[in-house]
């Protein structure tokens, strides 16, 4: 993640330089939604969910809040919610608020029976939507068939420029010294994206998948104008890891650059670990409908596409080190180890997406058995929480400093005086999340390796058997209930 930038975005939305901006949608009767509201935080957000979770009807009912100068670049719900002899489309409302400068409007699209009522006096903003039909390649789009076969000359060309091209390069890691659109002989209305390369020039017909969607996406990006909408579903097609990362800095970067609203859906952990907590947006189908939760890590969401791993409850806990804290507590005594087979142990995210997920899951709106469990200095009644009122790394530092820290320089191997003073110099770092960083540059280690070694070690002086026993009941509880 580009920390700076997304900071620098923080607080200039924060400061209310986006004055366009779709700030919420709340959809009914529509493909699964009832009623569920999506809350958006951050100029650039991604929506994650697996297939049918309603991320695709979620962009396309973003496109039709608003309306449009020009009318034939209005979006319409009819256009994307067809009715069918097989689908009846009736009951729906649509709720939405939007910011227009200083003023906050709400307003409503209805289809109660036949018609959809769409209001007249709906705000206009240019909106952009890309569908996954942009990457379908050129040869197999209407019409382009024919150029492929009988073009044979240019009749208009158009290049992209200089700083998006530089752009599009680093994106794709390819030095492209021209990128442009031509119109041919054939057919004057359809464009054809050629690149240039060390070699010589290739058009769309022979570029690879992710050379031509990315094309065809600079080319909308470069002319989107100021405070725009721009909503992009699949964000990822066809891109390998590094370049989807560099996408998403790029969105961001542009988001910045014209003030523009970007929402895009993804199956891709890369393109959420470049974004900030307040940008990532999980929907997630249960028993009792759709839920919808806000900053989970990359790796939960992800988690929920994958269906590796069939556990009989999930644990969910803040970040990486709890996770692991929580491992050796229960993989400590050889009854309560027997947990670990049964469960997984989730690391989802800051402590209001716990709670959020103790909540969904103690009302039974997750599609599966579920325990919260809390850091210490965050307690809440509907979650479990781990051992001790402090965070884990002060929990953990502070006892096994008190028994003058039994066995670690054994499991770390160096010399005592070395370790102890790496130790408890990092005890007076104010930011307790940095102290097995700090161990670890001390003693070459990763800070990973450090919080493993001191966690193991701290459960063998310092767990207490009755906490162990209770907080280990407490799970088998849930895992075994009916």
């Amino acid at each position: 993640m580009d920390h700076s930038e997304v900071n620098t975005i923080r607080s200039q939305f924060q400061a209310g330089h986006w004055p366009q901006f779709l700030q919420m949608v709340q959809i009914g009767g529509l493909r699964g939604w009832s009623g569920q509201a999506v809350e958006f935080n951050f100029p650039v957000v991604g929506v994650v969910g697996e297939n049918g979770s309603g991320k695709s009807t979620l962009l396309k009912v973003a496109a039709c809040v608003y309306g449009n100068k020009d009318k034939d670049k209005r979006f319409y719900p009819s256009a994307f919610f067809v009715e069918t002899h097989w689908d009846k489309i009736q009951g729906v409302r649509i709720d939405f608020r939007v910011k227009r400068g200083p003023n906050v409007e709400s307003n409503r699209i209805t289809k109660p029976t036949q018609r959809w009522r769409v209001p007249e006096d709906a705000p206009n903003r240019d909106v952009f939507l890309l569908d996954i039909s942009r990457t379908l390649p050129l040869d197999a789009a209407v019409g382009y068939a024919k150029i492929a076969r009988l073009a044979a000359a240019e009749i208009e060309s158009s290049e992209i420029d200089n700083t998006f091209r530089g752009r599009l390069s680093h994106i794709l890691g390819r030095d492209y010294k021209k990128a442009r659109f031509a119109k041919s002989d054939v057919d004057k209305n359809r464009e054809v994206g050629l690149l240039e390369r060390e070699w010589g020039e290739l058009s769309q017909f022979h570029q690879g998948a992710g050379e031509d969607a990315t094309l065809d996406l600079f080319k909308v990006l470069q002319g989107i104008p100021t405070h725009s909408l721009l909503l992009i579903d699949e964000v990822e097609a066809s891109l390998h890891p590094r370049a989807q990362r560099r996408l998403v800095r790029f969105l961001l970067w542009l988001a910045r650059q014209r003030r523009i609203q970007v929402i895009i859906s993804t199956h891709s952990p890369y393109v959420l670990q470049e974004l900030p907590q307040e940008a990532r947006v999980l929907l997630l189908p249960g028993p009792q409908g759709l839920s919808i939760i806000y900053g989970v890590s990359a790796e939960f969401a992800m988690s929920r596409l994958d269906d590796e791993k069939h556990p009989e409850a999930f644990l969910f806990v803040e970040d990486r080190d709890a996770e692991i804290l929580l491992r050796e507590i229960l993989a400590s005594d050889a009854d309560t180890s027997k947990l670990l087979q049964r469960v997984t142990i989730n690391a989802v995210g800051p402590a209001n997406v716990v709670i959020t997920l103790g909540s969904l899951g103690v009302s039974g709106k997750l599609p599966y058995k579920s325990v919260a469990i809390l850091d210490g200095d965050h307690q809440d009644g509907k979650c479990l929480a781990l051992p001790g009122t402090l965070a884990p790394e002060r929990v953990v530092y502070s006892e096994l400093k008190q028994k003058n820290w039994p066995n670690l320089a054994h499991r770390f191997g160096i010399g005592a005086g070395t370790l102890h003073t790496a130790l408890e110099d990092a005890m007076r770092e104010p930011d307790h999340h940095r102290w097995n960083a700090l161990v670890g540059d001390q003693v070459l280690k990763s800070s990973t390796s450090v919080w493993e070694i001191l966690a193991a070690e701290w459960c063998r002086s310092c767990l207490s058997t009755s906490v162990r026993s209770h907080l280990a009941d407490s799970i088998a509880a849930v895992v075994d209930r009916a």
